[in-house]
């Protein structure tokens, strides 16, 4: 569905209800207009110029007490409004993020709102990190964000399976060129080390939008599945600009590591030959800085509801979480930022007596619990977030990021690749438009018309493209059909899905494995958990079950985790297949066919997990 065809946006308030961004399209920019005319707060005749804001006045006027009223359903009653369905399919979904109330409106269905709102949220802490729409941050932030939101939303979510499984497509190639691409991203790794003494680093190079190859220093944090989807997004929403674009960005990292979260990191992207691009990213934050910095905005916002409900008996461990967080980031400020330049000294003076005042306050407060001192607690909160946001602020400013002459050497880093793969660039354009054709498969696998096979701990997928002038085996509206079925399924503790329509068969398999390939069996009843628990209620107000995928949050390693509990983290592989089949195919047939699948596919791998 084109999202300029259907009324589709975005609205963002604060916690003072103002907004404080805002991205609608056409349709509804009109609709709104149209209401303010009609309630008198737009003069009869105005109209809306194509692509320019809304006045934010206007549009606090509008939904300012939809806001209100969600935010007492959230804060008094821990019950908000998880969307709102209207006449001629007018429908509105709400989220929160570190305080701040997103609004999504559009004319699709509910499930598909969510995700939307889910992958915009993702985007915005990609994009800000833990300043949400900080003033310091500038207009820069605001403007990748609305490009990585449109080219999500009018290019990817609706027209490619990569977008609608949450997975970066591989691009299978044969051994011998695969280790000649490693081998030259390793060397630009070790270059940018020697020149420019950075230790944690990453390149990847898609080619065709498929992923050719990642490879990371020692240090660098590995990268979580979400963050292989974002850079594409990236890559996508800033294609059609120049062939070198560098910009800053936070990254999330594996979600086991301590120091995952938020993750400053430069993102250099080259355009290179034959549909090449080259991203290169140098992580440049203190890391336990910055991870303890935007903890603490977590923790902040989590007290701030507790002492809104007037629960005082979860009152005290959310203080006590917050008094860990705040300890941590002043022990990190010590260690890394010996060297203090005047601003950044201040403001750690401003911080540190700020939070000894309120530290003291809730001492206080625990001792006779009376509503007096927690009204004075109440007060200064917002002065202590607004130190926090500046400390953050400071302490990315106050680090080595990349200097001109660095990005000078990113674009001499991707030159020399360029150069170095030059001779294989029309032949792996060639194989990225020709990745994986269904014909192959025929004779092997009667009855298969087409397959994805899903790697989510590496957020890679494998699956036959779908076919842009040759008429698709299967209509993409049953593709998307089948992916949201599923989830319905898996969403209950179903791992295993069969259905038939007139025409087609339908498989689903999710399954776990070792790091050995060795299938690991989960002793867990999970329909019956997910009956009783609600897996994935996000803890802040909003009750729906969490959506299957990687951006709006990392589903698969939270199931693996609920899993098996007592095997570290990362230690779980979760695959998933789906297949279709002609509908004459039996269950066993598929079952059969989706074994001997995987180990092909496998064979045709290799030793490289994809």
């Amino acid at each position: 569905m084109c999202a300029d065809k259907k009324m589709n946006g975005l609205i963002v308030f604060n916690s003072a209800n103002d907004v404080v961004y805002q991205n609608l399209n056409g349709k509804l920019t009109e609709k709104i207009c149209n209401i303010a005319i009609t309630q008198g707060l737009l003069p009869a005749g105005s109209v809306t110029t194509p692509g320019a804001a809304l006045d934010s006045n206007v549009l606090l006027q509008i939904f300012s007490p939809i806001i209100s009223s969600q935010r007492i359903m959230h804060c008094q009653f821990d019950n908000a409004y998880a969307s709102f369905q209207c006449e001629n399919g007018f429908n509105l979904v709400f989220g929160e993020l570190l305080g701040f109330s997103f609004l999504k409106i559009g004319q699709i269905e509910i499930e598909q709102l969510m995700r939307q709102l889910g992958v915009a949220m993702t985007l915005t802490r990609y994009c800000y990190g833990a300043n949400l729409f900080g003033s310091q941050t500038g207009v820069m932030q605001q403007e990748l964000l609305t490009q990585c939101l449109n080219c999500y939303e009018s290019q990817l979510c609706q027209e490619e399976q990569a977008y609608l499984l949450e997975a970066i497509p591989k691009l299978l190639i044969n051994p011998e060129l695969k280790r000649t691409v490693h081998i030259t991203l390793d060397a630009t790794l070790e270059q940018l080390r020697q020149t420019g003494g950075q230790q944690r680093t990453h390149a990847l190079l898609l080619i065709s939008h498929k992923l050719v190859a990642l490879n990371s220093t020692r240090l660098a944090l590995p990268l979580a599945p979400a963050d292989l989807l974002f850079l594409a997004i990236l890559a996508r929403a800033l294609q059609s600009q120049k062939s070198q674009r560098a910009v800053a960005v936070f990254l999330q990292g594996v979600s086991h590591d301590v120091n995952s979260g938020c993750v400053p990191t430069i993102v250099h992207i080259s355009r290179l030959h034959g549909h090449q691009v080259l991203l290169q990213l140098i992580e440049y934050g203190h890391m336990p800085l910055t991870s303890s910095i935007y903890d603490t905005f977590f923790v902040l916002q989590k007290i701030v509801a507790v002492q809104q409900q007037g629960d005082s008996d979860a009152l005290k461990p959310a203080y006590e979480s917050l008094e860990s967080f705040v300890s941590q980031t002043l022990t990190a400020l010590k260690r890394h930022l010996k060297q203090k330049h005047e601003e950044m000294d201040n403001c750690v003076k401003k911080f540190t007596a700020r939070w000894e005042n309120l530290r003291k306050m809730y001492v206080e407060f625990f001792k006779s619990y009376e509503r007096e001192m927690l009204v004075r607690i109440e007060s200064n909160l917002p002065a202590f977030v607004e130190e926090l946001k500046q400390l953050f602020t400071l302490s990315l400013a106050s680090c080595d990021s990349a200097s001109n002459h660095q990005l000078d050497q990113l674009a001499d880093s991707a030159a020399v690749v360029e150069a170095k793969l030059l001779e294989f660039a029309e032949f792996l354009a060639v194989k990225a438009a020709r990745n994986i054709s269904i014909d192959a498969y025929l004779e092997d696998f009667p009855g298969l018309v087409h397959f994805m096979y899903v790697n989510r701990s590496s957020g890679q997928m494998l699956a036959p493209d779908l076919r842009q002038t040759n008429p698709q085996l299967v209509p993409k509206t049953k593709l998307w059909n089948m992916v949201e079925f599923t989830r319905g399924y898996l969403k209950k503790g179903q791992t295993t899905v069969m259905w038939k329509d007139r025409t087609f068969h339908y498989s689903y398999f999710l399954w776990f494995e070792d790091l050995s390939g060795g299938i690991l069996k989960c002793t867990l009843d999970l329909q019956q958990h997910f009956l009783s628990t609600g897996f994935g209620a996000n803890g802040n107000g909003q009750k729906p079950p969490a959506e299957p995928g990687s951006l709006p949050m990392d589903y698969y390693s939270e199931l693996a985790e609920l899993c098996f509990p007592k095997l570290a983290p990362g230690k779980v592989r979760v695959y998933e297949l789906y297949c279709i089949h002609l509908g004459l195919v039996t269950a066993t047939c598929a079952v059969e066919h989706a074994r001997r699948l995987v180990a092909t596919i496998s064979d045709v791998v290799g030793e490289e997990t994809f």
